[in-house]
C-alpha cells in the first residue's frame, strides 16, 4: 500500500493523507483551505518528498517564528 499525501503545487506544500485519522482529516481540511484557489493535486508521497515541504513542519516553523 503507497502512502498518499495532498500537495499544493504553487507553495510546494505537502500533508500526508491517514483516512482513518479524523484528526488528520481535520488537517487536510485547514491544508485545503490555506491553499484555496491554489491547484492542489492528490498523489503518491514518493513525488512530492524531498521537493516539496511538509505542510505541519512548515506552519510549525511560522507558529514558532510569531511566538519569539
Amino acid at each position: 500500500m503507497s502512502v498518499r499525501c495532498r500537495a499544493c503545487i504553487k507553495c510546494r506544500e505537502y500533508i500526508v493523507i491517514h483516512p482513518s485519522n479524523p484528526i488528520n482529516q481535520v488537517e487536510i481540511k485547514r491544508f485545503e483551505k490555506v491553499h484555496s484557489g491554489h491547484t492542489i493535486m492528490t498523489t503518491d508521497i514518493n513525488e512530492v518528498k524531498g521537493a516539496y515541504s511538509s505542510f505541519k513542519n512548515h506552519t510549525n516553523e511560522k507558529d514558532t517564528q510569531e511566538t519569539e
